[in-house]
């Protein structure tokens, strides 16, 4: 009994590595902080309910996820011989997982995904949004298959996916409410303050995320050019990759410190000082190690120093809630 429960341990344990299971949770997380830590309570200020609704929004949700995990899957399954290199026995799909039932899962989450997608698009009365999510799985297939071994294609594709994250959830609800032309009169002074705080936060995303890809090429440099990859650091060099990676956070802290200067003067103290602490200091010190460490081996650090910039910036969705 032992030893078959171990097994099942170990096969939980290796499927939620395989999915990549924090990145899901910070996925559900932005989302639901999103949703309901800035567009509802915005609404609910002009006496509208956001129209999505608590049952389609998990729906939606749920979307984004399983998209994702066959975003991981697809991508384990491409990179089994680059990660041989890079990771050694961290892909699942190098013996530890079926092949033939990662594949299986991907169709099926991705048809789940589409299926429930057209619904959204349907209650949303815009069929074309439905094509946006088979639109995302392909990008993720030919993204593994042939866009990440290309020099900036494969880092701009992960960072607008990111972006994406944010964006489906406003896009979804902004049509919805089109459909109802009292509630939408009622919160039309609100609009542009959400779009500010939408694009804001999604602009955040895509270049945390975008110098983070980067980062990983850096490292991972060695065992993509044994594999014919053709990144950019093989491609133009490691001290023009760094200098680019830290022209990108030098970027996002100007732009950081803009919404801070925004957020001041409206009152957001809590969130401008929280920024200021958890997240400015951190990129200046990102800035920093990318800046000294001249090694490509060394890089595992920075990068996941800027996965808490993106984890540290997200959390900020909730000051800002609480100081409606």
């Amino acid at each position: 009994m032992m030893m078959l429960s171990n097994g099942r341990s170990n096969s939980v344990k290796n499927w939620m590595s395989l999915l990549r299971f924090p990145n899901l949770a910070i996925i559900i997380l932005t989302q639901y902080l999103l949703g309901y830590g800035i567009i509802r309570p915005m609404m609910l200020m002009q006496h509208v309910d956001p129209p999505l609704g608590h049952l389609n929004f998990l729906i939606l949700v749920l979307v984004t996820v399983f998209i994702a995990a066959g975003g991981y899957i697809i991508n384990d399954h491409f990179d089994v011989n680059t990660d041989r290199k890079n990771k050694a026995g961290k892909n699942m799909l190098e013996g530890k997982i079926s092949v033939r039932i990662a594949l299986r899962v991907y169709y099926i989450i991705n048809g789940l995904a589409i299926l429930a997608g057209f619904y959204l698009a349907y209650m949303a009365g815009s069929y074309q949004l439905g094509l946006i999510f088979p639109a995302i799985i392909g990008l993720l297939w030919y993204y593994s298959s042939r866009y990440q071994r290309m020099p900036l294609w494969g880092n701009l594709i992960v960072a607008m996916l990111s972006a994406m994250v944010i964006l489906i959830i406003w896009l979804f609800e902004f049509f919805m409410l089109l459909n109802n032309s009292g509630d939408f009169v009622n919160v039309i002074n609100q609009l542009g303050a959400i779009n500010n705080y939408i694009w804001a936060y999604a602009l955040f995303a895509f270049l945390v995320s975008l110098f983070r890809e980067m980062l990983k090429d850096i490292q991972d440099m060695k065992g993509d050019m044994t594999t014919g990859y053709r990144t950019m650091p093989i491609i133009w060099g490691i001290k023009v990759a760094r200098a680019i990676t830290a022209s990108l956070i030098v970027l996002t802290i100007a732009l950081l410190g803009i919404a801070q200067w925004y957020l001041y003067h409206k009152g957001f103290i809590l969130p401008f000082w929280y920024l200021m602490l958890a997240v400015q200091t951190i990129l200046v010190y990102l800035l920093y190690l990318v800046i000294i460490t001249k090694e490509n081996e060394s890089y595992g650090f920075p990068g996941i120093t800027a996965k808490i910039i993106m984890l540290a910036g997200i959390l900020s969705m909730e000051l800002i809630y609480i100081s409606f």
